[in-house]
């Protein structure tokens, strides 16, 4: 049981993490420092923030918690699409400090 909380804990953090440095890399990407993002990450990004503020939904956000749901799911769908990108800026980040 404690495992498992430890794993949902670092899981959780890596998410945060990974958020973080999107964050940051689309900070970087706008001011023109960073540009090494593939065009289907700029897409599938896109998308998901258009889906993400889009009144309208797979699941309508007025049901409760089932309405933020597929938001979630999409945003979790964009980090996980974005992974190699990420890893990529966090690599860069790191060697440019």
């Amino acid at each position: 049981m404690l495992r498992n909380n430890l794993v949902k804990i670092g899981l959780l953090r890596r998410l945060l993490e990974d958020f973080r440095l999107l964050g940051a890399l689309v900070k970087d990407y706008w001011k023109g420092e960073y540009r090494d993002v593939s065009l289907a990450s700029i897409v599938v990004f896109v998308l998901a923030i258009f889906y993400f503020l889009s009144p309208i939904d797979l699941l309508s956000d007025f049901i409760p918690i089932l309405g933020q749901i597929d938001d979630a799911l999409i945003l979790l769908f964009c980090i996980h699409f974005l992974e190699k990108d990420l890893q990529k800026y966090r690599r860069w980040k790191q060697d440019r400090f």
